[in-house]
């Protein structure tokens, strides 16, 4: 596997909602498992996150 993920400048959240909602907030954390970038809100949240670690695990 390659090197740490770097963020892309101005990365967006890649969190969707069930409904098809999506997030339109800067991102800060990468998930190692999906590949995709989420702000503070959505990274922990499995509605937005289908691999959103366990709670209390940041």
């Amino acid at each position: 596997m390659s090197g740490p993920a770097v963020k892309p400048q101005e990365q967006k959240c890649q969190g969707i909602s069930r409904v098809d909602e999506p997030c339109d907030k800067g991102a800060q954390q990468y998930c190692e498992r999906c590949g995709q970038w989420f702000c503070h809100t959505h990274y922990p949240d499995p509605e937005w996150h289908a691999c959103a670690p366990e709670q209390g695990e940041v």
